[in-house]
């Protein structure tokens, strides 16, 4: 993601009350992406990922890597993660109210302008600290080589985000998806509306867990038109489609997770699970191994969204501290790795010991310059976006069928979104 990129927000439940816990849960998977990128800096660490070397065994990268400490950075992973609470938030309105196109139209209205406008001033930062600190492709290790000075082809691409971004802001990579998703949303409900994904709901995340390991194999990738846009279509739609179904058997899966005693092995169990692929050497190649491996990581995945509606564990996902966090996640994802990139270039400090000091300084900087986006351009925009969205939805108002209720598709950002009531 957004990591991440991607949707931020507070949702709410059947009977209105938000789930706070998920809006903490966007706040540990931020923080973990800024951990993320900031050992990236580390030329021992941007190895495993670039060119996807294997550790040397017992070496501080190993411990991070292959062992269970690898859930202090689960960088792609969280951005799985946010691509699922963006599938479920998005999909509780479509439940239980009917839709008609000026309400289509209003959420369409809504999502752009609060997509877009945070993209844009996170563009324009990422530009202005490129300019002021130099990017050199011949300094660091080879995460930090992939940001180069940036082009107007770049900029461009990372303005519009449906045809792919650059490394200026690298975390936009995911917003590429996210928007793709939201405006295929309606077709994509529609979808599993059809097929009555509601029925067989434990096959439906099944298949598109598979669908989404399998788009991974380069035959795959190759046998398909536009396999540039395509391919990673096919590989994370089904990841927003694993949170539409979940949103769907929601009050199922919490009649489910009532019956259990302990929490423990399942919360274990889910966050083992994300971590997967870390854990089993596959070498660069994707491999059948890999493809079983990233489909057990996507079970993690829907396991720890579940774990944090459902579980003991949300209580500390909704301290203050966390929630802070939570709201201010988007924020936070979209500002924090130019910051790191300027940081390292500036210093010229990549080793282990003179970077993990400077990261720890960079840190509360980053935290504190994404209070200043949020106040300055996210917290805006979201104003903007729901003003705009009311003034489409009933300007004028269509006259609902009798008995059937209508509401504007809500957003997924860092605005409360609140389910609606269950019609009686």
């Amino acid at each position: 993601m957004s990591g991440e990129g991607t949707d931020r927000s507070g949702s709410a439940g059947a009977h209105g009350r938000r789930y706070r816990s998920l809006d903490g849960l966007r706040g540990v998977a931020a923080l973990s992406v800024v951990l993320y990128h900031s050992l990236l800096v580390v030329p021992a660490v941007s190895v495993l990922y670039v060119e996807r070397t294997d550790p040397a065994p017992l070496t501080p990268e190993w411990w991070l890597f292959r062992t269970p400490f690898r859930l202090m950075m689960p960088g792609h992973e969280a951005v799985l993660i946010f691509f699922v609470l963006s599938g479920f938030v998005l999909t509780l309105p479509l439940l239980t109210h009917r839709q008609n196109p000026r309400s289509i139209l209003a959420y369409y209205a809504r999502r752009i302008l609060r997509l877009y406008i945070p993209v844009w001033g996170a563009v324009a930062f990422a530009l202005l600290l490129a300019v002021a600190v130099p990017r050199d492709p011949s300094t660091g290790g080879s995460w930090l080589a992939t940001h180069v000075a940036p082009t107007f082809s770049a900029v461009w691409h990372d303005l519009v985000l449906v045809l792919g971004t650059s490394n200026l802001d690298s975390p936009l990579w995911s917003l590429t998806w996210e928007v793709w998703f939201s405006l295929l949303l309606p077709v994509m409900y529609l979808l599993l509306r059809v097929a009555r994904v509601h029925d067989w709901w434990l096959g439906g995340i099944a298949l598109l867990i598979a669908l989404s390991a399998i788009a991974r194999f380069p035959a795959v990738i190759d046998a398909l038109p536009q396999s540039w846009l395509t391919g990673g279509m096919l590989q994370y739609l089904p990841v927003f489609g694993i949170g539409m179904i979940i949103a769907t058997r929601r009050d199922t899966i919490a009649d489910l997770a009532a019956r259990i005693r302990s929490w423990w092995p399942w919360i274990a169990g889910a966050l083992l699970l994300l971590i997967a692929p870390s854990l089993v050497p596959t070498g660069p190649a994707y491999t059948p191994v890999a493809a079983a491996l990233a489909a057990v990581s996507l079970v993690g995945v829907a396991g720890v969204v579940v774990v944090a509606l459902e579980s003991p564990a949300r209580r500390a996902l909704e301290t203050r501290p966390v929630q802070w966090a939570g709201t201010r996640s988007f924020s936070i994802y979209l500002i924090h790795e130019p910051i790191l990139v300027a940081a390292a270039l500036l210093t010229g400090a990549d080793a282990w010991v003179p970077w993990l000091f400077l990261a720890l300084a960079a840190v509360p900087l980053i935290l504190v310059a994404a209070e200043g986006f949020y106040r300055a351009i996210e917290r805006p925009s979201m104003l903007l976006s729901q003003r705009v969205g009311r003034a489409i939805a009933t300007s004028p108002p269509a006259r609902p069928a009798h008995g059937a209720q209508e509401a504007p598709i809500r957003d997924a950002t860092t605005e409360p979104v609140r389910a609606p009531r269950k019609r009686r």
